[in-house]
């Protein structure tokens, strides 16, 4: 009897997929964790024919892109089990080892399949379809890099500097500045120039003009005024 493991932090579907394939013949055992060095020791032990591993595993495991490689290394035969539809990170699966991936959107019966397909050696991917998910990973690090080396110029000013140039991006002058933070007019105009030679422009709208246009700061970034009344 073939043996499958489910790597799936869902247990209702860890535990109702379990039950469809033993009614297929399969000998399936299911883990969760708490550990990649467990859930590795676990299928080495085993020994299964393939191994279910969800791309999206939650705490504390995180993400089963990390677990591929050492599952791999273990002897098990990887197929990614997602609803993701990030093809670059489709891709960085197929990269990291997996044999295949079977999708949650599609209907039960259909998943049953694969994962019968996938167990019995079928082939879940063309060749054509690894080199779209090869190329799209490849899109997805260029537009990475470009970012990065787009951010790179700002990570060289200090927080008060960022906070100062945040308050220009926003369109307020340096007297406002120095009102907002309650430091004087020279600090923040020898803070921008800082800035402005940090950022190798000008003039402020020059240096406005770079970080608008190199989308700075992410929408993510906290920066705030009161930061910006100690000197640098």
């Amino acid at each position: 009897m073939e043996r499958l493991v489910i790597v799936e932090d869902h247990e209702l579907l860890a535990t109702t997929l379990a039950l469809a394939l033993r009614q297929q013949g399969l000998q399936v055992s299911t883990v969760a964790g708490p550990t990649i060095d467990a859930v590795v020791d676990f299928v080495r032990q085993l020994a299964p024919v393939l191994v279910l591993l969800d791309l999206d595993l939650g705490p504390p495991l995180g993400s089963g892109l990390d677990l591929i490689e050492p599952l791999t290394v273990a002897g098990g035969r990887v197929v990614m089990m997602t609803g993701v539809a990030d093809q670059a990170r489709l891709g960085a699966c197929i990269e990291a080892g997996a044999v295949g991936i079977v999708s949650k959107t599609a209907g039960f019966p259909d998943l049953i399949d694969a994962i019968g397909q996938a167990v019995a050696g079928v082939e879940l991917l063309t060749e054509h379809q690894r080199q779209l998910l090869s190329r799209e990973l490849q899109i997805g690090r260029q537009a990475n890099q470009a970012t990065r080396n787009r951010m790179t110029p700002f990570t060289a000013l200090s927080p008060r500097e960022q906070a100062v140039l945040v308050a220009m991006v926003s369109g307020e002058s340096a007297e406002t500045i120095a009102r907002l933070s309650y430091v004087s007019l020279a600090t923040v105009r020898t803070q921008i120039r800082s800035i402005l030679s940090k950022l190798s422009v000008k003039t402020q709208l020059a240096a406005v003009a770079l970080a608008r246009q190199a989308g700075w700061p992410e929408p993510t970034a906290d920066r705030s005024l009161p930061d910006i009344h100690q000197t640098f």
